[in-house]
């Protein structure tokens, strides 16, 4: 996906890592009741920011699989929750993915900016950020642990390890 294959090669021009590297899934949980709140999991981190996904929070809409993806900093004081929300559309059985909405988080939790995305639907390249969202988000990937919020996830000291 273009914009955000953008934005990872410029995090990691500007020195902020790669953001290839992947957490460990478990396997999909077996069918289970309707979902309840938010359950935000760790899809992948760099070393200087954590990728997360909302999976009680995916939409489906005429063949299209919506998420949001959070961008939040790897490290820092747990009462900055400055982080972003972009909005992930997916394709899923024909792999291909786009950006809507982006939403920037000021320190005290405001929203501080919306960047409206109108891009066109593009294949999803292997082993970028839209391939192990669309694993979670069309395959059923979990992370073995999950925060309610991704201000729990800054409270609980952005844990590096599940």
């Amino acid at each position: 996906m273009l914009t955000l294959s953008i934005f990872a090669l410029t995090l990691a021009a500007s020195g902020f890592g790669s953001v290839q590297a992947q957490e460990e899934f478990a396997a999909p949980a077996q069918a289970q009741a309707a979902p309840s709140g938010a359950d935000w999991n760790i899809v992948s981190r760099s070393s200087h920011t954590v990728f997360m996904t909302d999976v009680n929070g995916v939409k489906q809409t005429n063949g299209v699989t919506i998420a949001q993806v959070a961008r939040v900093p790897a490290s820092g004081d747990t009462g900055n929750l400055s982080h972003s929300v972009t909005e992930l559309s997916f394709r899923c059985s024909a792999n291909q993915s786009k950006a809507g909405e982006e939403v920037y988080y000021a320190a005290d939790g405001s929203v501080e900016e919306r960047i409206p995305n109108d891009l066109d639907f593009e294949p999803i390249p292997a082993n970028s950020l839209d391939a192990y969202v669309k694993a979670v988000v069309c395959g059923g990937d979990r992370s073995p642990k999950s925060f309610p919020s991704v201000a729990a996830f800054i409270a609980a000291g952005r844990p590096t390890r599940d």
